[in-house]
């Protein structure tokens, strides 16, 4: 089944040189789209809603009177995040472009990850959040991974 996969990919995509590289920043770009687009999608759609519960979240923190502009901010960082990786994962898809243009397509989005997930962490640590902060220290591991993986891969190559 998996050589069957392998093809596939191999055949639709051209991944044929680069088949777990190509696979492996495909599957990470695809988790941290979905993700930084569904948060950033639901804080605008919800705008109101999660005014309420962040005022909440923030009441006995120094930010209780930024609440308002430190959400409108970390809905465009999720937003352009977000972006940053469907158009990572996109230019993987596209044939047309060579592997290193889709690595640095991908580094660039795994730094806004990155620092989105920073700026969530910090957020929870200075709510005292204890539980999301470590929720949001698996997140900031994968992308550590996404981001250090393929720097290794191609240093063998």
């Amino acid at each position: 089944m998996f050589e069957s996969l392998f093809e596939f990919f191999k055949l639709s995509f051209g991944w044929e040189e680069y088949f777990f590289h190509n696979s492996f920043i495909f599957f990470v770009s695809f988790f941290f789209t979905i993700l930084f687009l569904q948060s950033g999608l639901d804080k605008i759609l919800n705008f109101d809603g999660n005014l309420v519960y962040f005022k909440d979240h923030f009441k006995n923190t120094f930010f209780k009177n930024q609440v308002k502009l430190l959400l409108i901010f970390i809905t465009i960082l999720e937003v352009l995040t977000g972006g940053l990786s469907a158009l990572s994962f996109m230019s993987n898809l596209n044939m047309a472009l060579d592997f290193n243009s889709q690595l640095n397509n991908f580094y660039i989005s795994q730094i806004f990850v990155l620092m989105t997930l920073i700026c969530l962490f910090f957020g929870q640590r200075i709510a005292q959040d204890y539980a999301g902060a470590v929720n949001l220290a698996i997140y900031f591991f994968i992308a550590l991974l996404g981001l250090a993986l393929p720097l290794t891969l191609t240093s063998s190559l």
